[in-house]
């Protein structure tokens, strides 16, 4: 029977001898799935993908029973069976009469609201509390699972440069696409560099037992909190070089995914958990940036293969191709996560904010808004507007003074644990762009000021678009911007400014900033 005969008739509430009035459908590009009442029926496509083969009945099959076995371990009562998909004259039953066609594995339907992207979507409350959880479950979880010893013939170190070499190849064809050269070459350097700097590390975490049958895909789209339990599904089955790993490379996924969530105090929480149950040594602090650079590649590659696919749309094609860029930035940003300060420096609506908060992402920095602080010391919330005067109330000089210092203080403060800091202020005043480059200069830390310009009438267009449709502590608006033009002070040849087009795409000019930040150590 054809896929598409055969996918019509699931789609039939009778085929499942259920009442349901209609069947869900999802589809990726390995399986299909429906969703029956409280049920999930799961097949697999015949395709061959090289590292995954579902061409014939029997490799479905067995895969289907591998999803099943090796699933329960992470989410039991959840996976419930492999059931038979059978035909007899015409007629299509689930583990009914006649010669099976297909197999599926058999779910509990999952509740969508208590999926974590859910959660992490409407800013749940219960959140910090629930990632705590989720973190020691894990950790307790991964140390029950099947340890991988040294094998005779090849070793784990070997499976992870095998890894890498197949990213590297694999990804040389989207290069100037949806990652810079710069960008390729400056993390196969540190991959290649690392490996070889540290290849008695991997062989030492082999030989304690670090190396275990773990999951191999876990990200919040695979994590659901239930009443009484967690549910973690979605295990790779199909190959095993990509689900045994050294159990950070699992830690390393969820972390990373929440980071370029805007989460970075949930993967905090995480990191903190987890390492409290299983460990936390020079070891784990060397070998974690660079699973989290491996989690954010492959992502990037995959998004890369979608950006190409002929049989997506332009419209999935590209926002592909944007997610791509953008976890290749991630990768590229982990080698920048060293206590450095960045000033972002403008006139309002050139794009400082934007950038700001989109660099933070994939440099792990504590972002600092200057509109922000200015109504937190004024004991207002940040959305609440204040149309004052240039330079008078709220953004008198005496205010803007004590803003600065509170900027100042607070950034000095997360420097000295390690993290690096953007500050997102105007800085129209060259004394205070030299008070923050100084000081943090004399306490060891470098510093950067990144100025941001765009054509006068696209600020314009912009302050008017977040003034009618937007909520922000901005209070920025079109009758200011010439008065804050005119007391701007240029940057002219002071030391460490960056300039760049706040009209330019934005994954690429993150990009150059990085690559910059790199260049300079």
């Amino acid at each position: 029977m054809d896929s598409q005969t055969l996918h019509k008739a699931l789609l039939a509430p009778r085929t499942f001898d259920s009442e349901v009035a209609g069947i869900d459908f999802k589809e990726t590009h390995i399986s299909r799935l429906y969703f029956v009442g409280d049920r999930v029926y799961k097949i697999k496509k015949p395709v061959d993908f090289g590292f995954l083969d579902f061409t014939t009945l029997e490799k479905r099959a067995f895969f289907c029973q591998e999803e099943l076995r090796l699933n329960q371990r992470f989410c039991d009562g959840i996976y419930l069976e492999v059931a038979e998909i059978r035909e007899q004259n015409g007629t299509i039953t689930i583990n009914g009469p006649g010669h099976t066609i297909e197999y599926a594995v058999v779910m509990k339907r999952l509740p969508e609201d208590n999926m974590l992207p859910r959660l992490l979507a409407r800013n749940d409350p219960a959140l910090p509390r629930r990632v705590a959880e989720l973190a020691r479950h894990v950790a307790r979880l991964y140390q029950q699972l099947q340890s991988i010893g040294p094998a005779t013939d090849i070793s784990h170190l070997d499976v992870v440069r095998n890894n890498w070499q197949e990213n590297f190849l694999q990804t040389e064809p989207f290069i100037a696409k949806t990652i810079s050269s710069e960008c390729f070459d400056l993390l196969k350097r540190h991959i290649l560099d690392f490996e070889n700097r540290q290849a008695e590390l991997f062989r030492r975490r082999e030989r304690q037992g670090w190396v275990r049958d773990g999951h191999g895909d876990l990200h919040c789209e695979h994590i659901c909190f239930m009443d009484d339990k967690i549910a973690i599904y979605d295990c790779i089955e199909f190959n095993r070089r990509f689900r045994i790993a050294d159990i950070l490379a699992d830690l390393a996924f969820l972390v990373m995914d929440l980071e370029m969530r805007n989460h970075y105090d949930l993967a905090t929480i995480v990191r903190e958990n987890y390492f409290a149950i299983v460990g936390q040594t020079a070891d784990t602090d060397l070998l974690l940036p660079f699973y989290q650079i491996y989690r954010a590649y492959v992502r990037g590659k995959v998004e890369s293969f979608l950006s190409a696919d002929a049989g997506a749309d332009a419209s999935t094609r590209e926002a592909a191709a944007a997610r791509a860029k953008q976890y290749f930035n991630q990768a590229l940003g982990y080698l920048c996560r060293t206590p450095q300060l960045v000033l972002t420096c403008g006139l309002m609506g050139t794009g400082k904010t934007t950038l700001a908060r989109k660099l933070a992402i994939p440099m792990g920095a504590r972002l600092l808004r200057s509109d922000v602080i200015r109504k937190e010391l004024a004991g207002l919330s940040p959305e609440q507007r204040r149309a004052e005067d240039y330079g008078k109330g709220l953004y008198s000089s005496e205010t803007s003074q004590a803003t600065y210092d509170a900027l100042r203080e607070r950034a000095l403060e997360t420097l000295k644990t390690g993290r690096p800091v953007i500050v997102d202020a105007s800085f129209h005043a060259r004394r205070d762009r030299e008070r923050f480059r100084l000081e943090a200069k004399n306490a060891g830390y470098r510093v950067w000021t990144v100025e941001v310009t765009c054509d006068r009438a696209v600020a314009l267009q912009r302050l008017d678009h977040r003034q009618k449709h937007e909520t922000d502590a901005s209070d920025g608006r079109c009758a200011l911007y010439d008065q804050q033009a005119a007391c701007f002070e240029a940057t002219g040849n002071e030391p460490g400014v960056l300039r760049v087009d706040g009209q330019a795409e934005i994954h690429a000019t993150i990009d150059h900033l990085l690559r910059r930040f790199l260049r300079e150590e």
